[in-house]
């Protein structure tokens, strides 16, 4: 019987068919300690290969342009099987997993059978540096996070009595990106710190002005308060859509939107009061979150007073609401159904004058499609909203039951056009 030859670690078989130029293909060891199984003939048996470059890189660079930051991480973090390469890359992959194992960037990993490389390929295996490095990397990352929730945690606790917006807000999941801004923020308001505008603030923190050019936006729909953000010098003037039986008057002018197509979005002018009258004999007001069911209304329903939000309304725009209010019948306000949405009908309903018919639709009662599940950090706001004796809480409970939310036009459509109904 032939002498069983003992091969310890992987060996090359150059010039081996089918190996694409640039590369190598290294047989692997079949046991973890290096060793292979024999044939008999003695000889090792390779039941697997890689794909690598010939010249061994210590530490492999990273080609120009061809993966994001987000890709390369992904791609250099951890061994991916070829099927979850193909679904990230599409007809990209295979040029990209050859770019990458010719810098030495990954080793692709094939079965061997007969003497054969074959193909569809296993995936490919990161160079160890690169993988340590993403490590490394995301280690640093977790901390980070520990750091910010730490800190998000401390800061709510401290702000809650005097801004609740921004308490809740600080319930963001670490994982959200927009936290460590929301603790910016946050840090700086408990400070006292104001800035000459939303650039000056985030280059105060990040020097690049244009690191978070939508960072008003962003504490908006956060839920802080506008107050908050006139205290960090970051609000800017606010709009407001108005659409239908609507008349705006500013320093002896008017816009009169009766008519027109709407909602007709108006810039507040800063330090000049602006005011708003409803046309008499007008019966609702609607004040909704979604601009195409908004434009839909006004289309379909001219006699109904239309104030579309721009999201979470600053205390400017809800002294307009007020004032509208006062000429009609009934407020309706028509919010997405989720967080931002609840938030929403809660700074309108309780700026109303008290007593005032207010109707809080809840656009999850006709068909829709379920959108995001509520994380364990909205559902916990969301409760606490929930608890409230108004329309408001019936819009938060009916949230919380559903468990995800709902933002789309079709729902906000049906739903007001149910209310219509009952109306007439």
């Amino acid at each position: 019987m032939p002498q069983a030859y003992i091969q310890v670690g992987e060996f090359p078989l150059r010039g081996h068919p089918g190996v694409p130029d640039g590369l190598v293909a290294y047989a692997q060891p079949t046991h973890a300690d290096g060793t292979f199984d024999n044939d008999r003939a003695g000889r090792p048996r390779v039941r697997r290969i890689q794909l690598r470059t010939e010249a061994p890189v210590a530490y492999p660079k990273r080609s120009d342009g061809l993966l994001t930051d987000a890709d390369w991480c992904w791609a250099t973090s951890a061994t991916r099987r070829w099927t979850t390469v193909v679904t990230r890359f599409g007809e990209h992959a295979e040029h990209i997993a050859l770019a990458l194992a010719r810098t030495g960037c990954v080793a692709l990993d094939h079965d061997y059978r007969s003497g054969k490389i074959s193909d569809p390929r296993r995936g490919w295996t990161p160079h160890p540096s690169l993988a340590n490095r993403q490590a490394i990397a995301e280690a640093a990352r977790r901390d980070r996070q520990d750091e910010v929730a730490a800190s998000a945690a401390v800061l709510s606790s401290q702000l809650a009595a005097v801004w609740p917006g921004v308490a809740m807000a600080l319930a963001t999941p670490a994982s959200d990106p927009r936290l460590v801004w929301m603790v910016r923020a946050a840090e700086d308001l408990a400070q006292g710190r104001s800035h000459d505008g939303a650039r000056a603030f985030v280059q105060a923190h990040v020097a690049n002005t244009k690191a978070r050019e939508d960072l008003p936006r962003l504490l908006t729909e956060a839920g802080f308060e506008p107050d908050a953000l006139t205290l960090l010098g970051i609000s800017r003037n606010p709009y407001i859509g108005l659409g239908g039986p609507v008349r705006a008057h500013l320093s002896g002018r008017t816009l009169d939107f009766n008519g027109w197509p709407g909602p007709h979005d108006i810039r507040l002018p800063a330090g000049q009061p602006i005011n708003l009258d409803i046309v008499p004999g007008t019966r609702i007001l609607l004040v909704i979150e979604n601009r195409q069911a908004a434009e839909a209304i006004c289309d379909h329903h001219p006699e109904i007073a239309v104030i579309w939000c721009h999201g979470q309304p600053p205390d400017a725009v809800l002294k307009l609401i007020k004032q509208a209010a006062d000429g009609v019948n009934q407020v309706v306000i028509c919010p997405d159904a989720d967080l931002g949405g609840i938030r929403i009908a809660a700074r309108v309903h309780d700026h109303l004058v008290p007593g005032a018919r207010c109707t809080v639709l809840d656009i999850g009662t006709v068909e829709h499609v379920a959108g995001d599940v509520f994380s364990p950090g909205s559902r916990e706001i969301i409760a606490r909203m929930a608890q409230r004796h108004d329309g408001v809480g019936d819009l938060a409970s009916a949230c919380l039951r559903r468990g995800y939310g709902i933002e789309q036009e079709a729902p906000v459509r049906g739903a007001l056009r149910h209310l219509l109904q009952a109306a007439a």
